[in-house]
């Protein structure tokens, strides 16, 4: 019985590690875009080790670090209200959709994906 639990010892110290610590996001982090993602890591200065997506569109972000993104979730009066108490600014909502497009401080749109109400966070085109 010895011999069969040595290989199998062996090969799961042998395995790689797949989940590292800096990989992982938080459940709000996982409703934000890579891209997203990456400009919020880079605004902060702790993108070095981390695993950003490289190439495509770049993120538009103003002089002000705000980023023009499309929230994805229900269009609701207390939403827009939050938007805007983390500073963002609404350029235009729509219900068909389930759409707010507005510009949002980098910072904070971690805090608004965490919001239950939100379903993902991407670049607005």
């Amino acid at each position: 019985m010895a011999a069969i639990l040595v290989p199998a010892l062996r090969a799961q110290r042998a395995a790689p590690v797949m989940n590292r610590s800096r990989d992982v996001r938080t459940a709000g982090q996982q409703k934000i875009n890579g891209r997203v993602l990456a400009a919020i890591y880079h605004r902060r200065g702790d993108a070095k080790g981390r695993v950003v997506p490289i190439g495509g569109p770049r993120i538009q972000v103003d002089r002000h670090g705000r980023a023009l993104v499309d929230v994805r979730a229900s269009v609701q009066p207390n939403l827009e209200k939050k938007i805007k108490a983390l500073g963002g600014i609404v350029v235009s909502t729509s219900s068909t959709y389930d759409s707010i497009v507005g510009w949002m401080p980098l910072q904070s749109l971690e805090r608004l994906a965490a919001d239950p109400m939100v379903r993902a966070i991407e670049p607005a085109q």
